[in-house]
C-alpha cells in the first residue's frame, strides 16, 4: 500500500451514497476560534476532498438546569455528557466542489456521501 496521499477526484459523479461507519484516522476536532462550537476536518472517503463543518456545543435540552429539566424529570445535578460530534454525528461530503450531476437543491455542496465515525 502506497503512502501517497490520495488526491481530490473532481470528476466522481455526485452520488447521494451512505458509506455506513469509515475509520476516523483522517479526521480530527477541535475548539472554533469563537469557543461556542467544536470543527471537523478530515479528507471524504469517497472524493478524497478535504471537508469540514462546524458543530455548536449546548444543543437544546442537554443542560440540567431549568423548568425542561423539572418537568422532564432530569434534576438531581446529573450532567449528561457534552455531545461527541466527531462520532454522534452524521458527516456529509463538503468539499466545496460541484461534482458532475449534483442537482441544485442539494444543501451540501460535495460529491454526496455521507457517513458516520467509527469510535
Amino acid at each position: 500500500m502506497s503512502n501517497t496521499p490520495t488526491t481530490h477526484d473532481h470528476d466522481l459523479p455526485y452520488d447521494p451514497k451512505d458509506l455506513g461507519e469509515v475509520d476516523g484516522a483522517s479526521f480530527s476536532q477541535s475548539a472554533a476560534p469563537d469557543g461556542r462550537s467544536v470543527r471537523v476536518t478530515g479528507t471524504c472517503p469517497r472524493c478524497h476532498g478535504g471537508t469540514g463543518r462546524e458543530y455548536r456545543r449546548g444543543n437544546p435540552g442537554t443542560g440540567t438546569k431549568g423548568l425542561f429539566d423539572r418537568l422532564s424529570g432530569r434534576s438531581g445535578g446529573t450532567v449528561r455528557p457534552e455531545p461527541d460530534p466527531l462520532h454522534d454525528e452524521v458527516h456529509f461530503c463538503e468539499c466545496g466542489h460541484g461534482h458532475p450531476q449534483i442537482p441544485a437543491e442539494v444543501h451540501f455542496v460535495g460529491c454526496g456521501a455521507s457517513w458516520r465515525i467509527a469510535p
